[in-house]
């Protein structure tokens, strides 16, 4: 009796056991939506893959997988697909077979659609040179094999070659193609809005912006800093702060240090009491730490810098066609989207203005500004009633962002609520080393008056 007793107990057991792993299982598989397929002849991802995956987790969660591991199994745990196809192959029988029966949204981008079903009495047309994708011209011409699909799909956008338009971006129930994914120009700005419309995906509204104040050094004039400033505090704009401490210029053959500006040293260090972010820009990469301890020694703290270096877990970037705010390798990367304004003296926020009319046609883009300091203050009111006019602009406050930045002798801790936690293992002869390579000539002058009157 006992035994049956625990044969079924046993049993019940294995029955729960089961019956919770399959809940676990399919609430994994529920928050999965994008299957990204890629055909690449090296067989991993390219380029192209990772901008469309970047593009497509603002709205969704999404997988990369190559077109070899695709079966049915894997793929009924998604709801859409995109294929991005880059030279042409023959599909495995095993992935056509799957995705021809798929049922959710389907967008094919690339070679190799005759292969599908959908596409199957469609024609190859002639290999051509396209000028323009709808309306937006190409900065060079781009060769493409075009494609004639049937009379029963509709065409959403054209491209154009010298004299001639074809089929370029068409759609029909839960399949749609497109011809090339050209992302250059101004189809930077157009692909996801029109991806996310034919996945029928939903649109983010709100893009992320921030402000920095760039190329303040020694040579800084400290009111005119001051007025830039205070002109942001009181439009309730949240700025940050790029300094160079170590100055480096190439032209004068000369090394400025930030401390010969007393008073600007002085009001940094105020606003570093007040609780303004700042961001660390160096001459060099390789001059990254030595500018952090500069600064860490005079009771500033950056927990951002500009460019690239492992010892800060957040960077400004500019110079690349990044959209978004991301991750990367832990760090968290701002790029300069926007870029700064214009040093003209006719309408100088007309470049910044149309800058960010094309980010707003991105969805979830990143709006980032630089404005110099040596601008006066007179842009700003300007630049705050244009961010005004777009509810879906959220200004960000850098220091209110989780940051975080170690070198061998710094340890700052940036939390979301603005508290820096600051720890510094600096020795006498560190420090002592440190103002010597700084200030040589004053540290060999008390050295020698010590040494008289003592």
């Amino acid at each position: 009796m006992r035994s049956n007793y625990q044969l079924w107990f046993a049993m019940g057991l294995l029955c729960f056991y089961t019956f919770i792993n399959k809940e676990i299982a399919y609430a994994g598989e529920a928050d999965k939506d994008v299957a990204l397929i890629y055909i690449t002849s090296n067989q991993q991802p390219n380029e192209d893959v990772f901008a469309l995956q970047e593009m497509l987790q603002t709205s969704t969660s999404v997988d990369v997988v190559f077109i070899e591991d695709v079966n049915e199994r894997n793929l009924q745990q998604y709801k859409r697909i995109v294929i991005l196809s880059s030279y042409q192959t023959k599909i495995p029988q095993n992935a056509l077979s799957s995705i021809n029966q798929f049922q959710g949204p389907v967008l094919l981008i690339g070679e190799n659609a005759l292969q599908f079903e959908n596409f199957s009495t469609w024609h190859e047309g002639p290999t051509v040179e396209l000028r323009a994708i709808g309306e937006e011209s190409l900065s060079n011409p781009v060769r493409w094999k075009s494609i004639q699909p049937s009379a029963d799909w509709e065409i959403v956008k054209s491209a154009t070659s010298l004299n001639q338009s074809y089929p370029f971006i068409v759609t029909k129930d839960n399949w749609s193609f497109i011809g090339d994914f050209i992302n250059k120009d101004l189809l930077l700005y157009q692909w996801p809005a029109m991806i996310g419309e034919l996945l029928h995906l939903s649109k983010p509204q709100i893009h992320p912006a921030y402000i920095v104040l760039t190329d303040i050094n020694m040579k800084t004039e400290v009111q005119q800093l001051e007025d830039v400033v205070m002109e942001f505090s009181e439009k309730r704009i949240p700025i940050a702060l790029e300094i160079t401490p170590i100055l480096q210029d190439e032209f004068e053959k000369e090394t400025y240090y930030l401390h010969d500006n007393k008073k600007l040293l002085s009001y940094l260090q105020k606003l570093q009491k007040e609780g303004y972010p700042f961001v660390l820009s160096s001459s060099t990469a390789s001059q990254t730490e030595k500018n952090l301890d500069y600064l860490v020694l005079r009771k500033i703290y950056p927990t951002i810098t500009s460019g690239d270096s492992p010892l800060f877990k957040g960077s400004i970037q500019q110079g690349s066609q990044q959209l978004y705010l991301s991750q990367i390798d832990s760090r968290t990367i701002y790029p300069v989207t926007v870029g700064t304004i214009a040093n003209t003296d006719n309408n100088p926020l007309y470049p910044v203005k149309q800058k960010i009319k094309l980010l707003l046609k991105v969805p979830s883009s990143i709006i980032g500004i630089q404005y110099p300091a040596y601008f006066n203050a007179s842009y700003v009111e300007e630049l705050a009633v244009y961010l005004s006019e777009h509810p879906q602009i959220e200004l960000l406050n850098l220091r209110q962002t989780k940051q975080q930045v170690t070198s061998k002798n710094i340890s700052i801790k940036q939390h979301e609520n603005g508290e820096q936690t600051i720890q510094l293992a600096f020795t006498k002869i560190e420090r002592l080393k440190i103002l010597f390579e700084e200030r040589p000539v004053e540290l060999i002058l008390w050295a020698v008056c010590y040494i008289i009157f003592y």
